[in-house]
This record gives C-alpha cells, sequence and structure tokens, in this order.
C-alpha cells in the first residue's frame, strides 16, 4: 500500500498524486498541524486548553466525494470556509493554527487503528464521537516527529 505524505497546496492540482475529482478515491486521512498555545471552543466538548505542538488528527473518507473531504479541511484552515461540522473545523480553522502536511492511503479503512496507535492527544473524544477510540487528535512535540509517526503508523496498519 502506498503512504502518500502531501504538501497541502498540492492536493486537487496536477501536482498531486491523488485525482480529487468528481471520482475522488475513498481511503483514511491524517492532518497535521503546527498549533501554538490556545483555548478553542470545541463543538460539544466545550472549551478546550491546546498546549503547544503538533498534532496528527485521523479521519476517513468512504462516502460521497472521497478523500475529496480532505481539501474541504484545508479550506478551512486557509479560512475560506467558515462552516464547522467536525471537532477538526475548530482545531484547524483557528487562525494561528497551520495545516503542514496531509498522509493519507487509499482504499484502506485504517482510522481507528492509526488512532490508537499514535500519541495520546489532549482532548478526550476529540473525532471519535462515532466510535470507541479515546481520541483521533494525538500530540507530537514537532511537526518533523508527528509526520514520522503518523506515516510509519499507517505503513504498520495498511
Amino acid at each position: 500500500m502506498t503512504v502518500h505524505s502531501l504538501a497541502p497546496e498540492t492536493l486537487g492540482t496536477d501536482d498531486g498524486p491523488l485525482e480529487l475529482d468528481t471520482h475522488s478515491p475513498s481511503g483514511t486521512y491524517a492532518l497535521v498541524f503546527d498549533v501554538p498555545e490556545l483555548t478553542i471552543e470545541v463543538g460539544a466538548l466545550g472549551e478546550q486548553r491546546v498546549p503547544t505542538g503538533s498534532y496528527v488528527y485521523l479521519g476517513s473518507a468512504f462516502g460521497t466525494g472521497g478523500l475529496r473531504r480532505v481539501l474541504r479541511h484545508r479550506r478551512v484552515a486557509e479560512g475560506n470556509h467558515d462552516a464547522r461540522h467536525w471537532h477538526v473545523d475548530y482545531l484547524g480553522g483557528h487562525p494561528d493554527v497551520t495545516l503542514s502536511r496531509v498522509v493519507c492511503v487509499v482504499d484502506s479503512d485504517v482510522e481507528c487503528d492509526v488512532a490508537a496507535t499514535l500519541a495520546d492527544g489532549p482532548i478526550a473524544g476529540f473525532g471519535s464521537s462515532d466510535c470507541d477510540c479515546t481520541s483521533h487528535l494525538a500530540r507530537y512535540e514537532t511537526v518533523d516527529e508527528a509526520l514520522a509517526a503518523s506515516t510509519a503508523v499507517f505503513r504498520q496498519k495498511g
């Protein structure tokens, strides 16, 4: 299985290896964020303190549109989409947070397996309201550590 590690700006362009058009593939993805210390309101989870670090959010896209969902997350992170539907929208949509990388696998549903293997995150229930996982948000010190961990776990679980 191929693990794609992509700069967010290449998604949906001729430089992107995934065809995120109307026939977008389905799969599991990780969004890697660089986050300063902040406090955010996260929907039903309420106000949450988020320590400085790099965060990996795990999601999957097996419904209509497939991995095009990642393009929506990128628009939220760029400030070009204001709707907050998922927990990650509250984190990624904060103006001080940077979406640094997207890691994904096509046609493989490993969201919960990867989430369970990554480091613990500071917000219980984040991104995991539809499963039994503790959280789908993991925290690392640096973007490089977050990227290395998420890529390695995708290779292991895929």
